[in-house]
């Protein structure tokens, strides 16, 4: 019996496969240029592709870049596996696709949506990702809804010659990944972006976010109940905003610890932890009230690490939270009647103004008497020569 052939659209299947091939480009590019401490030229100025990417939540433990090559390569070997009719299911691999990306394209909403509202900054790149994953959905519904155009014989589309648009497409987006990752490693410090502790730094990429002004009056933003890191006295102050349920915060923490132990007598540093996102995503607001409860009892510094070790992306709960203080030898039956009482709520979101006062976008966000530092070099390098610059003496 005759075999029915699903029908192949071939230019929308080229200009499918084309999409993902970028997107591959894409995704790539991100995951080598915001695993270093490297500016990236292509997402620079207003757009923080390096917060807002820190920032984004894991998928079943994978980071949005990382998720996103694999979407994006799965996308195309599906589109291939189309055109040549793999094991003659055709319109098998068409409803995987299908499926594929518009899952992709709800994920890639979500977070463009939370880039844009809750998290107050944008990545151009991401926001590219969204246009690529939207232009492939739009793709998929029109081929949906016209299917019987195009239909041609069994092995027509598996024809080797038929086959050299993809190879030749697959080729030009190896050729630009290497490229791309050549240029990076060019271009690459030995150390990286925030996560170092080593002393080493690149001098082009040490500075200040030149985007916000100097705030000359930064007591005005310090609390009492902050908790804090050397002399009131210094002659050097520090203000980190973070959220503890943060990955580029946790990798900051150490750096921010040898930095005081490098300084002890010329910088204080001031913790303002504050649950980044808004609304109903407050995952980290319990978090954020256990630290100042461990705070009044002088264990911040005990309470931060435990948090940053048993770090979830949905957030610790109250339950946690108290296991927690247990282990730090806290009265656990105590400090979970203080966060069930949401006592500390207030001052949590009277830090998100401030924070949203200054204009700052992502965490962590770092400020040296006033300044913030721009997010392309956070390393104990680069945060000592900026210290430096600062203390008495020092010719500016």
């Amino acid at each position: 019996m005759k075999r029915h052939v699903s029908p192949y659209r071939k230019v929308l299947e080229r200009t499918l496969f084309v999409l993902a091939s970028a997107g591959i480009m894409l995704t790539a590019h991100l995951s080598f240029w915001y695993g270093g401490a490297v500016v990236d030229p292509v997402c620079s100025g207003e757009s923080d592709c390096a917060s807002v990417i820190a920032q984004d939540p894991t998928l079943f433990g994978l980071s949005s870049t990382t998720s996103g090559l694999l979407f994006y390569l799965l996308a195309a070997v599906l589109t291939l596996g189309v055109a040549m009719d793999f094991w003659g299911k055709r319109q098998n691999l068409k409803a995987a696709r299908f499926i594929l990306v518009g899952a992709g394209l709800l994920y890639s909403l979500f977070l463009t949506l939370l880039q844009l509202f809750a998290l107050e900054g944008y990545c151009v790149l991401c926001l590219a990702s969204f246009g690529l994953v939207a232009a492939m959905t739009g793709l998929l519904l029109v081929m949906a809804a016209s299917p019987g155009a195009e239909k041609h014989r069994r092995g027509q589309a598996t024809h080797p010659q038929k086959m050299n648009f993809f190879g030749i497409i697959g080729a030009l987006i190896l050729v630009a990944v290497v490229a791309d990752y050549t240029w990076y490693k060019s271009k690459a410090p030995e150390v990286g972006m925030g996560v170092s502790a080593n002393s080493s730094f690149n001098p082009a990429l040490c500075g200040y976010d030149e985007s916000l002004p100097r705030f000359e009056n930064l007591d005005q933003f310090i609390s009492e109940s902050d908790p804090t890191t050397g002399f009131a006295t210094a002659p050097v102050t520090i203000m980190e905003f973070i959220d503890p349920n943060c990955p580029a915060c946790r990798l900051q923490h150490p750096i921010m610890k040898q930095l005081a132990a490098r300084y002890p007598q010329e910088i204080r540093i001031v913790y303002k932890p504050f649950p980044l996102l808004t609304g109903n995503l407050l995952f980290s607001l319990d978090e954020v009230m256990a630290l100042w409860l461990a705070h009044e009892q002088g264990r911040y510094d005990d309470m931060i690490e435990a948090v940053f070790d048993a770090n979830d992306p949905a957030g610790l709960s109250v339950t946690q939270l108290s296991e927690i203080a247990d282990d730090l030898g806290l009265d656990a039956s105590e400090f979970r009647r203080a966060l069930e009482s949401r006592r500390l709520e207030s001052r949590a979101r009277r830090t998100r103004l401030v924070f949203d006062g200054m204009g700052l976008g992502g965490v962590p966000a770092i400020l040296i008497n006033g300044r913030k530092v721009h997010s392309s070099d956070r390393s104990l390098g680069c945060l000592s020569y900026l210290v430096d610059q600062e203390l008495p003496g020092v010719i500016q």
